[in-house]
């Protein structure tokens, strides 16, 4: 797996990743829970990145609608 890594998301999610191949999507939260949900298309995986409130938007979009999986 290789999983790139972006830091200080915002203030609840510490890190996003993402695994193109497996197109696996790692959320870091800022308690140190991580979550790994897949199928993840790289474009939610970036909107989610880029948006200005990214807890809200992975709320509304991923959680609880994309299913999680083991971690790495």
């Amino acid at each position: 797996m290789n999983m790139v890594w972006d830091r200080y998301v915002s203030r609840g999610i510490r890190e996003l990743g993402y695994d193109v191949t497996t197109r696996t999507m790692a959320v870091v939260f800022s308690n140190k829970t991580t979550k790994y949900h897949s199928p993840v298309s790289y474009p939610l995986y970036a909107s989610i990145h880029n948006s200005t409130f990214p807890e809200r938007n992975y709320r509304q979009l991923v959680e609880g609608k994309i299913p999680t999986v083991n971690g790495y």
